[in-house]
């Protein structure tokens, strides 16, 4: 466990910056990153906006027990909802969901997804530093 009060590692830092990034670029409402056992690693958006259902299944371990994002999200309701999910791998472990609504143009949410994966697998697969 972590100490809340200790400053951020240059990883956790190069991580946020990277979500930022791909919020940006994506137009997206939320970008989350998550382990393997789902736990947030890094969000660019509010958290509040992922719906609960996809929320639940969101992690490295669901992801590679479906075998597939389409898999992963073929139980997970978003009717009502107003957002799109696009997810992405991540180094195996991870996983990259982007949320984002009409607004955003899919072509460019894919596009950036994609690099953003392999970007974020970069970053943790560096070494670890204060």
């Amino acid at each position: 466990m972590s100490d809340s009060n200790a400053p951020p590692t240059e990883r956790q830092i190069a991580l946020f910056r990277a979500l930022e990034d791909i919020h940006d670029l994506t137009q997206a409402i939320t970008v989350l990153l998550v382990d393997g056992d789902g736990a947030l690693v890094a969000v660019s958006g509010d958290e509040d906006d992922v719906p609960a259902t996809l929320r639940a299944v969101l992690g490295g371990k669901q992801l590679a027990e479906a075998g597939s994002v389409r898999g992963l999200l073929e139980d997970v309701d978003l009717a009502g909802a107003p957002v799109n999910v696009t997810v992405y791998d991540v180094d195996g472990t991870h996983v990259l969901a982007i949320l984002f609504d009409a607004q955003a143009d899919l072509v460019t949410v894919q596009q950036v997804g994609k690099e953003g994966r392999e970007m974020l697998a970069e970053i943790l697969a560096a070494p670890a530093s204060a």
